[in-house]
């Protein structure tokens, strides 16, 4: 099972990637509303990692264990107003998961993650016309991603 690879303290890193992921997201542009319908896109990629993956790998585990929880049983650690708190925690879970044999697979699914969140509130526009898929500040927290996950180097 992937809990035996890692440290308590590396699973509880590992978790929180998927929620600091989306934070930073949310947090990049946008009021409290667009926050949260991102974050409520967050919650159901999670499931469908769960319903792809049922516990058999990291994802499957590590969205198992997310939605398992109450928001007091969190594993954040990070505050949802310190958006470089966020970005070191997505940094250090990809460091630990680059260590295990689905790591690479990991840190593609949190950037697909930020994506799913980035793109499912369009931003301006007027009643919808003009919308941007992408604000060019959720372009910039997906670059800033994929450089805490190693990722733009392509490994």
């Amino acid at each position: 099972m992937i809990h035996e690879q890692v440290t308590s303290e590396d699973w509880r890193m590992l978790c929180s990637a998927p929620l600091a992921v989306g934070w930073y997201m949310a947090t990049a542009t946008g009021g409290k509303v667009q926050e949260v319908r991102e974050l409520l896109m967050l919650r159901m990629a999670l499931h469908r990692a769960l319903e792809c993956d049922p516990e058999h790998d990291l994802i499957g585990a590590v969205a198992a264990t997310i939605l398992s929880e109450t928001p007091s049983d969190a594993r954040w650690t990070w505050q949802p107003d310190d958006r470089p708190a966020m970005l070191r925690a997505v940094a250090d879970a990809g460091a630990i998961a680059s260590r295990l044999p689905s790591g690479l697979a990991f840190r593609r699914w949190l950037m697909d993650l930020a994506h799913e969140v980035a793109a499912s509130e369009p931003d301006g526009g007027w009643l919808g016309i003009g919308a941007r898929a992408v604000h060019e500040a959720e372009q910039v927290a997906l670059i800033d991603l994929m450089n805490a996950l190693g990722l733009l180097d392509g490994k």
